[in-house]
C-alpha cells in the first residue's frame, strides 16, 4: 500500500513512526487532509486484528458503551494483536473519553491506539497526554497540481479548485470529481468575497442567512474567508479593517468548533 499524499515534510515522520507504532498515536488533520487513508496505510504496517470505532447508525456521537463493549474485547483476549482506529475521536461523549483513558492506561499487551481529530483541543487534555501527537500538514502547490494531471477542468477552473482547496488532498479530489460541491465551494468564494469586501450590514446579514442552520457550511465559509484574507495579506498586505475582520472570523470559527450557538458565532463578522 503506498503513502497517500501528505505534505513531503510529514513524510519522513510517518515512515519512522510505521516502523515503530507507538501504544497510542494522535493524527491532528483539518478537514480536506488524508487522515483516514493515512491511519490505514499506519495500520496495514502492524499485521494485526483491525478495530474500527465509529458513530453507530443514526448516531453523531461516538458511546461509552461501545468503549466498554471494546474493553471487555481487549480484556478478554489481552494478547492478541489489534490497532483500534478511532478516525474522528472528537466525537465520542465525555464518558467515552474517560472509558477510553481506562484503556489507554491499562493497554492490553499488542494493542496500538491509532486516534485523529481536525483539532487536538477537542478532547480531553488527558488523552491528549497519553498519545504521541503527529500534525499533519498542507501539500505543496506542485504536488496539488499533480493530483489534477489527468483532470479534464479547463486551467481556469484548475487553478480557482487549487485555490479554495489550498493545500488539500482529499478536498481537492472531491472538488475535481464532485462538480455540485465544487459549485458549493465557489459560492463560499462569492459569499466570502461579499465579506470581504464590506458593504452595509443589511447586505451582510443577507450573507450569512443561509449558513445559519448548518455548522459545517458555517464552518467552510469561514475557512475559505480566512484563507482569501491571508492570501491578501501575503500578495498586497491588507488595512486595519480587514484585520478585524481576521481576527473576529477567527473568534467565530473558535465558537464554531467548540458548538457555540451557529447563529451568534456568524454575527461575530458583522463589524
Amino acid at each position: 500500500m503506498n503513502l497517500p499524499v501528505v505534505a513531503l515534510r510529514d513524510e519522513t515522520e510517518l515512515r519512522r513512526i510505521a516502523e515503530h507504532l507507538p501504544h497510542a498515536l494522535l493524527i491532528i488533520a483539518e478537514e480536506g487532509l488524508e487522515s483516514e487513508q493515512v491511519l490505514e496505510w499506519l495500520a496495514v504496517h502492524r499485521p494485526s486484528e483491525l478495530i474500527h470505532i465509529v458513530p453507530l447508525e443514526k448516531k453523531t456521537t461516538i458511546s461509552v458503551e461501545q468503549i466498554r463493549d471494546l474493553q471487555q474485547s481487549v480484556r478478554t483476549q489481552p494478547t492478541t494483536r489489534r490497532v483500534i482506529i478511532i478516525a474522528e475521536a472528537q466525537l465520542m461523549t465525555e464518558a467515552a473519553s474517560n472509558a477510553l483513558l481506562k484503556l489507554l492506561e491499562e493497554p492490553g499487551q499488542g494493542t496500538h491506539f491509532i486516534l485523529a481529530t481536525p483539532d487536538e483541543e477537542l478532547l480531553l487534555p488527558t488523552i491528549r497526554s497519553r498519545c504521541q501527537s503527529l500534525t499533519l500538514h498542507r501539500t505543496t502547490p506542485a504536488q496539488d497540481t499533480m493530483l489534477l494531471a489527468k483532470s479534464v477542468l479547463t486551467d481556469a477552473e484548475k487553478q480557482q479548485l487549487l485555490f479554495l482547496a489550498a493545500g488539500r488532498p482529499r478536498l481537492i479530489r472531491e472538488l475535481s470529481r464532485q462538480p455540485k460541491r465544487f459549485a458549493e465551494y465557489r459560492q463560499f468564494a462569492t459569499d466570502a468575497k461579499q465579506l470581504l469586501g464590506g458593504g452595509d450590514t443589511y447586505a451582510t446579514l443577507c450573507t450569512l442567512h443561509g449558513y445559519m442552520n448548518d455548522r459545517q457550511k458555517a464552518l467552510r465559509l469561514i475557512d475559505v474567508l480566512v484563507h482569501m484574507i491571508r492570501f491578501q495579506m501575503t500578495a498586497n498586505g491588507c488595512d486595519e479593517r480587514v484585520l478585524a475582520l481576521l481576527e473576529r472570523a477567527e473568534q467565530a470559527e473558535t465558537a464554531l468548533k467548540g458548538n457555540g450557538n451557529v447563529r451568534l458565532a456568524l454575527l461575530q463578522l458583522i463589524g
